[in-house]
């Protein structure tokens, strides 16, 4: 991964944002099916709301947060969204600041993978993110498991800070038109030189004055995105403010870049508006 051996060992605890959920943005009609039948669908009688489902991943037991809606209709394909913690995080932690919940609504399956240390301190929790490694083989056993059970169609990821990067390293071995539509990443940094599955649909949120990932990470991760789906240089404002989106993409690619100045967490912060912007880009991707 670009770059990932100068800051991924720096990144600060990260399972704290401090910010208000944003409400779900206007756009695309979400109650519009998504994508065709999966597997899972018609399965009779789902499990509901928010569960801890544990999996078995190359002879390790691993665990996820899976959240879904109480309306949820067996013959509906629901977008399937992975949201990454930060390092020292958890899965509990994610879905509590994040804010993806209030954001979709009804509208989407979420799930929150839980990541094991990374160094021998149990509490140092993050990501492996070799395209052979433990956490592309646990997205890769999640997706299986929730499309197998439940009726999904296209499937999204976004993270914060070592999630961001866990994110950028999924659009390179697992994006592209059969896999991951779309990613946002807050405060991560990556993707790296080669990446077979993209080009995909991207999202960067970074802090200006980000104290623990350098800015130079997140418009390193634009300039990637945006020359990968051939976009111009010009950019045009959206909602929510600051964010601009690129003009002249490849057709049904979007790329969109929101560089903030908030100082929550030495500007490392989940800002108010990430999870409404993600969602507004998973629901254009669709």
């Amino acid at each position: 991964m670009k770059r990932i051996g100068l800051f991924v060992l720096a990144l600060a605890a990260c399972d704290s944002g401090g910010s208000a959920n944003p409400d779900a943005p206007t756009g695309r009609d979400s109650t519009l099916p998504d994508g065709p039948l999966s597997m899972g669908c018609g399965t009779a009688d789902p499990i509901t709301g928010v569960t801890t489902e544990t999996i078995m991943v190359a002879g390790v037991a691993r665990s996820y947060l899976r959240v879904v809606p109480a309306s949820y209709d067996p013959m509906r394909p629901y977008p399937l969204i992975f949201a990454w913690h930060g390092r020292t995080g958890t899965a509990a932690g994610a879905r509590s600041y994040f804010g993806v919940t209030a954001a979709v609504a009804d509208n989407a399956i979420v799930v929150y993978p839980q990541g094991l240390a990374v160094t021998a301190e149990p509490s140092d929790t993050g990501w492996d993110l070799t395209a052979a490694g433990r956490d592309v083989a646990l997205y890769d056993a999640i997706h299986t498991a929730v499309t197998s059970t439940y009726c999904v169609g296209s499937t999204f990821s976004m993270g914060h800070s070592f999630g961001g990067y866990m994110t950028n390293a999924l659009a390179c071995y697992r994006g592209g038109a059969t896999g991951i539509r779309a990613i946002a990443s807050i405060a991560g940094g990556g993707p790296g030189p080669s990446c077979p599955g993209d080009p995909v649909s991207a999202l960067v949120i970074h802090g200006m004055g980000d104290s623990v990932v350098p800015f130079s990470e997140g418009t390193g991760s634009r300039d990637r995105y945006r020359t990968d789906a051939a976009c111009g240089t010009m950019t045009q404002p959206i909602t929510p403010s600051p964010c601009v989106a690129f003009d002249g993409c490849s057709a049904a690619l979007a790329v969109r870049f929101c560089a903030h100045t908030e100082t929550a967490g030495s500007g490392h912060g989940w800002p108010a508006f990430a999870a409404g912007a993600s969602w507004q880009l998973f629901q254009d991707s669709l």
